[in-house]
């Protein structure tokens, strides 16, 4: 069974399209900002690097206030039509000032999309009610436990006075089929569990990707990812400190990424031992970005 949650996602995209017209601006390339706001979580999965300290420690990082003041005053800046996801490597919840930053990122944005995944073990009718007060739009609960989750989930939420078409709760528990389509990402090469069949390619898939077209991801210090899967940090293009997020994200860098990846180049590290497909979403964004970069897609 696919997972529902993707039809919502290319719902989202399709309204993106509808906002944007037949405008040639690149930078109604960009859908989803993610911000990621924490190193920490409270939970060990096995499908996530954290599961090896080695490999990903838990660290107590949290982004500060000014890094949202920049990000959502460039943003503003050029009428930014996509959304912001409160996302990244973390749970969200751990920072004590999320609410601060959602404030932020709604007084420069009034009408932005803030969203915001989390795993649940921290939600409260107090927490949630401070969360959608602050500006948050949409809440969406990653249920990893299994389908016993959903009644109590289900009731606190709507005891919280949301409405359906506020939240989303998503299947990512591994069970025997490994049902609701939960593909196991290794998170560009990092994660390394030969148990459930999650290990870095030996070889690089020979397929295009969308991701650097259409999302950007922040984090924690405001060092900008080319790829929101890249948790090795391998690839920074910019800070959001140093440089305006229209200069990061239409610099040479990323288009000598979008170019090598538009043509189903992914020799390069971290793409080469990375499982994500990677186009699922994006498709618009990548003719904006091919016809702005003039990048030759033809492999």
């Amino acid at each position: 069974m696919p997972d529902p949650f993707l039809n919502h996602r290319k719902q989202q995209e399709a309204e993106h399209r509808e906002r944007i017209g037949n405008g040639n601006d690149p930078m109604n390339s960009l859908i989803s900002v993610e911000m990621n706001i924490t190193e920490l979580c409270n939970r060990v999965c096995v499908f996530c690097p954290r599961a090896d300290p080695e490999i990903y420690p838990n660290q107590n990082l949290m982004m500060a206030p000014a890094i949202a003041e920049k990000v959502g005053g460039d943003l503003a800046s050029f009428d930014y039509k996509g959304r912001v996801s409160f996302s990244g490597f973390g749970e969200p919840l751990l920072n004590k000032g999320f609410s601060d930053l959602l404030q932020i990122f709604r007084s420069q944005l009034p009408q932005t999309p803030l969203e915001t995944n989390t795993n649940g073990d921290l939600l409260t009718e107090s927490v949630i009610h401070s969360l959608f007060e602050a500006g948050l739009t949409g809440l969406y609960v990653n249920m990893y436990d299994g389908p016993e989750q959903e009644p109590a989930l289900v009731e606190l939420l709507h005891r919280a006075g949301l409405s359906e078409k506020q939240y989303k709760l998503r299947p990512h528990w591994i069970g025997p089929e490994e049902d609701f389509g939960l593909v196991l990402n290794n998170r560009s090469g990092v994660l390394q569990n030969a148990d459930i069949g999650v290990v870095p390619l030996d070889e690089p898939l020979p397929l295009r990707c969308h991701y650097p077209f259409y999302k950007m991801l922040v984090d924690w210090d405001g060092r900008v990812l080319f790829c929101s899967n890249d948790w090795g940090r391998d690839i920074v293009v910019g800070s959001v400190t140093e440089s305006h997020i229209k200069e990061i994200w239409l610099s040479d860098e990323m288009r000598e990424i979008r170019r090598r990846l538009a043509r189903a180049d992914r020799s390069v590290s971290p793409c080469n031992t990375c499982n994500v497909k990677g186009t699922l979403h994006g498709k618009t964004s990548f003719d904006i970005l091919v016809e702005y970069h003039q990048i030759d897609a033809t492999s």
